[in-house]
């Protein structure tokens, strides 16, 4: 849950949400922000705040100006001591005190005081308009002079099972392979996510990095890095290099755990990129309400990043910018928060892949998807675009437009797509054979769309969702609903159930429950954690 993932994204989580807006956002926002400023998902009056900052005559001996830790630090009772070791405390003038035993009892009063003075490691949980920032486990503070350093723990866990009836036994691909459509019953872990981040050296060097896997790949399996760092300008521009997710839709970018169902839609699953090595940048103009995100990467997959294996020096360029005129519009599609306002976000995505790899199979990351035709049909196997032939590059050109509302618990939101491919070369041992007409250039599209309702103010949640895809091989949609309990009127723990529809659904990755060619009935339970 940034680079993308949400993820850090995701600050908080990387896939969940975008690595670089993790970073970017830094650990700042905790310590500049009074904690009564600060806006929760479960603003409630039994929950613990940050202890103020200590009154002056707290201050160490001799800077009477200057705290001893940055505010919003929680605060032990008693006054804190200046000395650095309890030796040097018990050398003072003890108070009068009958034998030992007051000379224990001011030791021990001492101890606990010099402790109570240390920053204790602070937990920072999501608000209405941002992830958690987890666990600070240490900050520096910079006005001591000493070395500035911090770091941050947060992840996520996706807990599923999932039930597939199919609705027919077999599909036939473009080449003209009969493939068999399994039934489904099986419990996962389905995605988790640990993120360490914070800065070092300077406040403005940021850092995140996360372990990122699936157990549907099997219990054994390896972690998938995710990382980047990279240097905090300003509010308006982070810049960070290493491997993150790409922000070539909105949905993608969004981050999982903090979708409004068991996960995102078909469409986007068909059309969206993956996750790769690059450069990005991103930041927030005109007062807040404008944001981007931006990057050029090694491909739009990371199986197509490895070094050895990489021909050429053909990049993806992907950009994204939404506007957020209203106010700020939260975190994913849902309004469990319930603004008391309407919000909007509009805005668009691009991503231009010249000369891209055509891949078999997807890349060692969960999140990565192969490109596909219409009917499910990996671009890549033989004969898919022309009989007897193998495509091994092409061209990638994605363009989306998205549009959400939200106001007093109910939400609209909408994505569409439009994906063309051309330029398409083969593999060198292939007959010459000319492309048709009708496949020199491929142009395919589709949209997703999500009602939702948080009928009790965050808590219960309803919602129907809809996708579809359509190009020239075929067309396929989906269409469901269900609805969330939200634990404890917060975000970060959420139970969906959910019911989906597919006929002839032409999308596949093993973290989501599509599976290319499949027409039948998912039924998912989820349980999501976001720590």
């Amino acid at each position: 849950m940034g680079l993308v993932l949400a993820l850090l994204a995701s600050g908080a989580p990387v896939v969940a949400q975008n690595l670089l807006a993790v970073a970017g956002a830094g650990l700042e926002e905790p310590f500049d922000t009074a904690p009564a400023e600060r806006v929760r998902s479960v603003p409630s009056p039994d929950r613990s705040r940050a202890k103020p900052a200590p009154e002056p005559g707290r201050f160490p001996t001799g800077e009477p100006d200057v705290p001893l830790f940055p505010e919003g630090i929680e605060w032990g009772e008693g006054p804190v001591d200046a000395a650095q070791y309890v030796e040097e405390s018990t050398r003072t003038i003890l108070p009068p005190a009958a034998g030992r035993g007051g000379i224990d009892e001011e030791i021990d009063r001492r101890i606990e005081a010099r402790l109570g003075g240390i920053p204790r490691p602070r937990y920072f949980p999501a608000t209405d308009f941002a992830p958690p920032h987890g666990l600070l486990l240490y900050r520096e503070d910079k006005r001591t002079g000493e070395f500035p350093f911090a770091l941050a723990v947060s992840g996520f866990l996706q807990l599923r099972w999932l039930e597939f009836a199919r609705g027919a036994t077999s599909w036939t691909n473009s080449a003209g392979t009969e493939l068999p459509i399994s039934n489904i019953n099986a419990f996962s872990l389905n995605r988790y996510l640990l993120m360490f981040s914070g800065h070092v050296v300077d406040e403005r060097l940021v850092y995140a990095f996360a372990l990122f896997g699936t157990s549907n790949s099997g219990v054994n399996t390896g972690l998938a890095p995710l990382g980047l760092a990279g240097w905090k300008f300003g509010p308006e521009a982070t810049v960070g290099i290493g491997v993150s997710m790409l922000p070539g839709s909105r949905e993608f970018l969004d981050g999982s755990p903090w979708t409004i169902g068991v996960d995102r839609s078909m469409a986007n699953t068909f059309f969206r990129p993956g996750v790769s090595p690059g450069v990005a940048a991103l930041g927030a103009l005109a007062e807040g309400t404008l944001h981007y995100q931006a990057g050029v990467y090694n491909s739009i997959d990371a199986g197509g990043a490895n070094v050895l294996l990489r021909r050429g020096t053909s990049r993806a360029w992907v950009g994204n910018v939404w506007w957020e005129p209203l106010g700020k519009f939260g975190l994913g599609y849902s309004d469990m928060e319930h603004h008391a306002d309407p919000a909007i976000r509009v805005g668009t995505s691009g991503v231009f892949a010249p000369n891209t790899r055509a891949l078999p199979v997807p890349g060692f990351n969960p999140e990565n998807t192969i490109v596909r035709l219409s009917d499910g049909t990996p671009l890549a196997i033989k004969g898919a675009l022309v009989p007897g032939a193998t495509v091994d590059a092409f061209d990638y050109r994605l363009a989306t437009v998205d549009a959400g509302w939200k106001w007093s618990g109910v939400s609209l939101n909408a994505e569409y797509y439009f994906r063309f491919l051309d330029g398409f070369t083969f593999a060198a041992n292939d007959p010459p054979l000319p492309l048709p007409p009708s496949h020199v250039g491929l142009l395919d599209h589709g949209g997703a769309g999500y009602l939702g309702w948080c009928f009790i103010p965050r808590t219960w949640e309803v919602y129907a969702r809809s996708s579809a895809v359509t190009g020239p091989f075929g067309t396929g949609q989906e269409y469901g609903g269900g609805i969330n309990r939200y634990i404890n009127k917060s975000r970060q723990g959420r139970l969906t159930l959910e019911a989906i529809h597919m006929l002839r659904n032409p999308a596949q990755n093993i973290l989501y429950p599509y599976r290319a060619g499949a027409t039948g009935t998912a039924i998912q339970t989820q349980l999501v954690v976001a720590f």
